[in-house]
């Protein structure tokens, strides 16, 4: 038995000792190693590249010019950000290897890759694959997710305003516009940095007044069966005044004799970080607070201070003198390289570095502060975000729970490309994607003909069917409470622009098999003003349950109600229609709106309700 244990250990060694020589020599004949310094890695992350050339002539001559290598994925060569295919190392003196950094390309598919030199003939190489991934997305909110916001940092002790029963209330009225709405959420703005004062505070740049009251604020909502969220604006402030210890981001203007300061502060301000991640803590360790969310993170106004960091990451070609150029004519020649939109792989280049960077100090936050909530952000949506520095699946990869995607500031035809644009980009299951649109009659091009709620309605469903390309979209959220009651909305009022919103909430939920209920208004589109009229309205049970103490109530708006604007369903079987009826007339003709009313309804059922409208004209 000894003698076979040795023989067999004899074998072993010699087996070593060979793959041993054979993996020096390999090595020895290799002129050239191709390695990664990460295995894996997420779409906001430059791909870091180094080769180990060993060969003598080849080092003489990559000593004085770069090293040129390709991405490949499977047998396809993969060009990336800014049309770049070839991409070039440089030699570090100091570490003895050739380095480069390839970006991400936009929504690169999942899986391995490898990079190869550029020349490969008469040329042995040895390369590793990487991989690029995908962060797990977490379920952080149900199918048919509902939100209202709101965005305004008044006194809350001191808010009046008129609730859904056209009574007077206080900020609790808020929480009673939420169910009307039947949302899910509640999502308000609490931090906003504010220099009002000649000498603001430089410790706590945020207002004060209203943060003791978020434990109240979610407590409330909870006793309505609503999740709470709190959130902050982070790189844009308001005011006259400004601080003495941010640095601020750079417009450029000619006419005014070149870069302008803005009152948004930079994304490469490291105190302005450090100061976001504190309040960003503050709200985590709120029991109360169910979500954290971020506006304006991003390069809000400008950005042109951040040019020589942007050159030198992205290897950006710039014109010949460039180390001669003082910082007014480097951010000059960016802002003319920008505007002019004649060098588009320098925009590419420009808008995915602001979302990498941006990437990172989302990183940041979400590590540095340990957060137990889901993240929520705010996004713009011009080009998929890019426009502004932005990107879904780079947020999203970074540790973005949720996208708001603000979806306004459009017309009609925009939107459509908007829409187009993003159809052609994102997936259900890449980015949780919460689809919203503004309370702002100018925002909808003061629209009649479809009336300015009815168009926030249709847009709000046309992105729920249209802005992923394998799915409907399944969260929405209204924006704002605020500008519902106070803002642009008029010849229209509060009502009916928050039942178009609750309306566009019930539809999205019809549309993803969870709304049981719905209801047809059955009435001529074209009425008289002064006579009576009846309203038919079908309810219909389109699930497999059975539902009980069914009510129905109808809103008139511009008009009056006769009898009673509530109605009873004592059951309704799976599938099951039945209809109720109310009357009503209008006295006088809503001019102001193209004569046109909105009659709507709203079914309650187990503590949820659904709601349905519909314009006609009265002449």
């Amino acid at each position: 038995m000894k003698r076979i244990i040795t023989v067999l250990v004899a074998i072993l060694l010699l087996f070593l000792i060979i793959f041993g020589f054979y993996r020096m020599v390999k090595y020895l004949r290799t002129d050239v190693f191709l390695l990664t310094e990460k295995k894996a890695y997420y779409h906001w992350e430059f791909i870091k590249i180094n080769a180990k050339i060993k060969n003598k002539k080849l080092k003489e001559i990559y000593l004085k010019e770069p090293f040129y290598i390709n991405v490949y994925k499977d047998t396809n060569k993969i060009g990336t950000i800014g049309n770049l295919v070839k991409v070039p190392l440089f030699f570090n003196n100091k570490k003895m290897v050739w380095e480069g950094s390839w970006p991400c390309p936009w929504n690169a598919s999942d899986g391995k890759y490898r990079a190869e030199p550029l020349i490969t003939q008469n040329l042995k190489y040895k390369t590793k694959d990487f991989l690029i991934q995908r962060r797990k997305l977490k379920k952080v909110f149900p199918v048919g997710f509902g939100v209202l916001t709101f965005e305004n940092t008044m006194t809350l002790s001191k808010i009046k305003m008129i609730g859904p029963d056209k009574k007077e209330t206080d900020w609790k009225g808020m929480l009673d516009w939420a169910k009307f709405a039947g949302a899910d959420a509640f999502w308000y703005l609490v931090g906003q940095t504010n220099a009002e004062s000649k000498k603001p505070d430089e410790h706590f740049p945020w207002i004060e007044r209203n943060i003791s009251k978020l434990p109240e604020m979610g407590k409330e909502a909870h006793s309505r069966g609503l999740k709470f969220g709190a959130y902050a604006i982070s790189f844009l402030t308001f005011g006259q005044n400004k601080y003495k210890n941010y640095k601020y981001s750079y417009d450029y203007k000619s006419e005014k004799g070149g870069p302008v300061e803005t009152r948004s502060i930079s994304i490469s301000d490291e105190k302005r970080v450090a100061d976001i991640i504190k309040f960003i803590k503050i709200l985590n360790d709120i029991p109360e607070v169910d979500y954290v969310g971020l506006d304006y993170i991003r390069n809000a106004l400008g950005g042109y201070e951040l040019v020589d960091e942007f050159v030198e990451e992205m290897n950006v070609k710039v014109p010949e003198g460039w180390e001669k150029y003082n910082s007014a004519r480097r951010m000059g020649w960016l802002a003319n390289e920008k505007v002019s939109r004649r060098n588009m792989n320098l925009i590419d280049q420009w808008n995915w570095w602001r979302a990498h960077k941006v990437s990172k100090i989302i990183r940041r936050i979400t590590t540095e502060v340990k957060l137990k909530k889901p993240l929520w952000l705010f996004t713009l949506t011009w080009e998929k975000g890019w426009q502004h520095g932005q990107d879904p699946i780079m947020f999203a990869d970074a540790g973005a729970d949720i996208d708001a995607l603000m979806l306004y500031e459009a017309n009609r035809e925009q939107f459509d490309m908007l829409l187009d644009e993003w159809h052609n980009y994102i997936k259900k299951g890449e980015a949780n994607l919460v689809l919203g649109d503004v309370v702002d009659w100018p925002l909808h091009q003061n629209i009649m003909n479809p009336p300015g709620p009815e168009e926030f309605y249709n847009r709000l469903i046309q992105a729920t069917k249209r802005i992923y390309n394998n799915s409907n979209a399944d969260a929405i959220f209204i924006h704002d409470l605020a500008r519902a009651l106070w803002g642009r909305i008029k010849p229209y009022s509060t009502e009916e622009w928050m039942i178009s919103g609750a309306a566009a909430i019930s539809e999205m939920r019809r549309l993803n098999g969870i709304l049981p209920l719905t209801a047809e208004i059955n009435l001529d589109s074209k009425l008289n003003v002064g006579n009576e009229f009846i309203i038919p309205v079908e309810i219909k049970n389109i699930s497999n349950e059975k539902y009980k103490n069914v009510s129905v109530k109808l809103h008139l708006i511009g008009g009056t109600v006769l009898g009673d604007n509530k109605k009873y369903i004592e059951e309704l079987k799976p599938n099951q229609a039945t209809s109720v009826s109310f009357r009503g007339i209008v006295k006088t003709p809503s001019w102001e709106k193209d004569l046109k009313n909105m009659i709507a309804v709203q079914v309650f059922y187990e503590k949820k309700n659904a709601t349905f409208f519909k314009y006609v004209t009265v002449r």
